[in-house]
């Protein structure tokens, strides 16, 4: 901050104790500010004071009208020893050459094409709800949604190309590489890489097991680009992008996409479907709702990808989860010039974060804010800057027509044959990570 520009309000406390008050509830403290302070405040994370900004017109100051003067935060630098230099970590002319030659692939046009990868990689989960319904049998939905995910992305990205015994090394190796990840980016102390940690140690060996597998599709794809078949998923046609030069990405780039794939379309979605089914086991009238317009539209066959926008109130529901429930919760922003946010003059490397939780949250933009009222979408009561589940501005998510479409397939298929209740209503707190997640398992009871 400058001496000449007030500082923004925060409380004065010490960093011990702003520590303590974020790890033992992160999206209260922050709630409880706004409450003090408005809806630009200071506030210490470790070593480091942050402008947390939470309205629409700063966010978009950060986001959109002056983001060429910030890069991404501290946190997300730290995804480059798991991610290497993908869209979500990669800045300047990488970031935009890697950004012109994916775009065309994530246009939905493209994505329609792997819809029935998606609904074949949910035959088992739809399977294994079906068997829990029959038996009276209790599911934890994370886990399921985490694994379901996790097939729907790696069809996705490679058809057929990936073999029942890879699939099954990604399903063990990915989890602990990304808990490792995640533990890294909260760390508020950086601890150096080579420093041999059981958990560090773990992580590099799930690496070294996903390189491989990445490295052994990627050679057999190039193999089948130069013989005229690259393939119609998501590894096919960025294999065949190509800019203005006739340059595509090399091995290397398209194994760091691939890894970003992975992160970004894996656990948000799970946790999206998560909240989805949780909040639908609460509002059993909306659920029955669904279930008609879904019974009405498909009657007994699979969902496709054109049949969801006949499904408007299946995806009202997921956009108002995605409004309470936003897995990327916070942005992280650093200036890399001296720049000017909600009021307040910022000197070059100042940290801004823009909170998605408490800006879809904010009252003078949605009515009962803290409700699940999916019938407001279908109303038309949006404001567009108010919500920003994917961010918003150049670097908005590139897979945001992805995610809805597998959430929507998904969750389509699995709800056209069960209903879902929670019997003790589910967890009510929140544990705010890298992405936002329920602090405790779901366990639901499925019936016919």
């Amino acid at each position: 901050m400058t001496a000449s520009s007030p500082l923004p309000p925060g409380p004065r406390t010490s960093p011990l104790r702003s520590a303590l008050d974020l790890r033992r509830d992160p999206l209260g403290y922050l709630r409880h500010l706004r409450a003090a302070y408005g809806d630009a405040f200071r506030v210490r994370i470790g070593p480091r004071e942050v402008l947390m900004v939470t309205h629409p017109d700063a966010a978009r100051e950060v986001l959109v009208t002056q983001a060429a003067r910030f890069r991404k935060g501290r946190g997300i630098q730290k995804m480059q020893d798991f991610l290497g230099t993908g869209l979500l970590t990669a800045e300047g002319q990488t970031w935009r050459t890697h950004r012109r030659l994916m775009q065309p692939s994530f246009h939905r046009a493209a994505l329609s094409g792997m819809a029935d990868d998606i609904v074949q990689a949910t035959r088992p989960t739809h399977a294994a709800l079906l068997k829990a319904a029959d038996s009276g049998a209790g599911l934890e939905v994370g886990g399921e949604m985490l694994r379901v995910t996790l097939r729907a992305v790696a069809s996705v990205l490679f058809g057929t190309g990936l073999t029942d015994e890879e699939l099954a090394v990604v399903e063990a190796e990915l989890p602990p590489l990304l808990d490792h990840t995640a533990s890294r980016v909260r760390s508020v102390v950086d601890l150096p890489r080579w420093l041999p940690t059981p958990a560090g140690q773990r992580s590099a060996a799930a690496s070294r097991a996903l390189d491989a597998i990445v490295a052994r599709i990627i050679a057999a794809r190039r193999a089948e680009q130069e013989a005229g078949a690259p393939g119609n998923d998501l590894l096919g046609l960025l294999l065949a992008a190509r800019d203005e030069e006739g340059g595509g990405l090399s091995d290397r780039e398209l194994r760091d996409e691939v890894m970003t794939l992975f992160l970004a379309g894996h656990e948000t979605t799970a946790n999206t479907l998560t909240f989805l089914l949780l909040l639908l086991s609460r509002h059993p009238e909306v659920q029955a709702r669904v279930q008609a317009e879904l019974r009405g539209v498909l009657g007994d066959r699979d969902p496709t990808a054109a049949d969801l926008p006949r499904l408007p109130l299946l995806h009202a529901c997921i956009q108002e989860t995605l409004r309470l429930y936003p897995p990327a919760w916070l942005v992280p922003r650093q200036a890399t010039a001296p720049v000017r946010v909600a009021g307040f003059d910022l000197p070059e490397g100042a940290a801004v974060s823009v909170c998605i939780y408490l800006l879809q949250r904010h009252a003078a933009y949605w009515p009962d804010p803290n409700a699940f009222v999916p019938d407001r979408w279908l109303r038309g009561e949006r404001t567009p800057d108010a919500f920003m589940p994917f961010g918003l501005g150049p670097r908005m998510c590139i897979g945001n027509n992805l995610a809805l479409m597998e959430a929507g397939l998904i969750a389509a298929l699995l709800l056209r044959d069960v209903r879902v209740t929670v019997p003790d209503g589910g967890p009510t707190g929140l544990n705010a990570g890298v992405t936002l997640r329920p602090d405790g398992p779901v366990t639901a009871v499925f019936h016919r």
